[in-house]
């Protein structure tokens, strides 16, 4: 997710003109058989890092949430993205590292490494096991959370009973060149002679650049190929996050903005084909028709040439983008549950 300093002055703007937004964050009470709901600041990595923690019966399969960014925390959207799901699940939101509840004052991106993500990511799983004792526990990765979920299902898969890829990460250096095959008819047929001239003078190899790379991310939003939502409701639905208090949006917006900087030349030069030809749980992937960020084109070649001994599927949502959670959220959820379903069948 990429935030631009119009959404950023708009945010900080309407946050500030609502009093109670300087009040610290909360989680609404949960009705159910046996419900949880609470915001949970845990020890991790040599730091305090929060979960929230919802689900309206506490035995239910944990879906752990692995937000993209990295640095876009995924929990200031949950009132609007998985309540739905807290039937079915205890959902888990993680603030990660340099992200929104866990980017305090005195971090140290330097602290952003895929291997100190892992073994992070890790911790957090051994604590949700200790608190809840939970017999299945299904990691989602969307966007960069999908780069760290797959690799953590696939080093510790006796942890987890399923694998979800929303928005499947593969390769930014391959990812690059499908990127702009796609952008570019769209920026013909729009004649906007700007973009031309950015297009005339786009390579991939200058494309990753992580300056030009954020920028290339700003030029496929525009084209419809990245979240898919407006920014004024993304701003809105993040104001109105409970869970979030007026200082953890400032460090909200300070981590989506940082994005994977910091951590760039490793990032880039990931490839999932290389690194995890093995899925050793059941897996799923759920891939935007229309996404550019982290095109179908790559999720599919993974997806074919992964081993998948505990079986395999791709979903294709036609009518979104980067964000299906938020663009079909009806059939997104019905997705995840035939999925849980198939699990507690086997």
């Amino acid at each position: 997710m990429t935030t631009s300093r119009a959404a950023l002055v708009f945010l900080l703007a309407a946050a500030l003109g609502l009093g109670w937004k300087a009040l610290p964050g909360r989680t609404p009470a949960i009705t159910g058989l046996d419900p949880i709901a609470m915001l949970d600041p845990v020890q991790i990595g040599g730091m305090t890092q929060w979960l929230l923690i919802r689900g309206q019966d506490r035995s239910a399969p944990v879906l752990l949430w692995l937000h993209g960014g990295p640095g876009a925390a995924q929990m200031p959207l949950a009132h609007a993205t998985t309540r739905a799901l807290e039937r079915d699940f205890v959902v888990v939101h993680w603030d990660q590292r340099g992200a929104g509840k866990s980017n305090a004052r005195d971090f140290d991106p330097v602290t952003m490494t895929l291997e100190q993500f892992l073994r992070d990511a890790h911790a957090v799983t051994r604590h949700l096991q200790d608190r809840l004792g939970a017999d299945l526990t299904l990691v989602l990765g969307h966007s960069w959370g999908t780069m760290l979920g797959a690799r953590l299902v696939a080093r510790w898969p006796d942890d987890y009973a399923g694998y979800i890829g929303v928005g499947q990460q593969v390769s930014s250096a391959r990812g690059v060149n499908v990127t702009l095959d796609r952008l570019a008819p769209l920026i013909r047929a729009s004649g906007h002679a700007e973009h031309l001239r950015w297009l005339e003078d786009a390579a991939p190899e200058a494309l990753l650049e992580h300056a030009a790379y954020v920028e290339m991310m700003q030029m496929l939003d525009h084209y419809g190929g990245g979240m898919n939502v407006p920014i004024w409701r993304l701003a809105v639905l993040l104001i109105g996050a409970p869970e979030y208090s007026l200082r953890d949006l400032r460090r909200w917006l300070d981590g989506a903005n940082r994005g994977s900087g910091p951590m760039w030349p490793d990032y880039r030069a990931r490839d999932l084909l290389a690194e995890v030809p093995v899925m050793p749980v059941p897996l799923l992937l759920i891939s935007g028709a229309q996404d550019l960020n982290t095109p179908v084109e790559l999720a599919a070649e993974w997806f074919d040439a992964v081993e998948a001994p505990q079986g395999k599927r791709h979903i294709v949502l036609e009518s979104s983008g980067h964000a299906p959670f938020l663009t079909e959220p009806d059939r997104f959820a019905d997705v995840l549950r035939s999925f849980a379903s198939s699990l507690r069948s086997e």
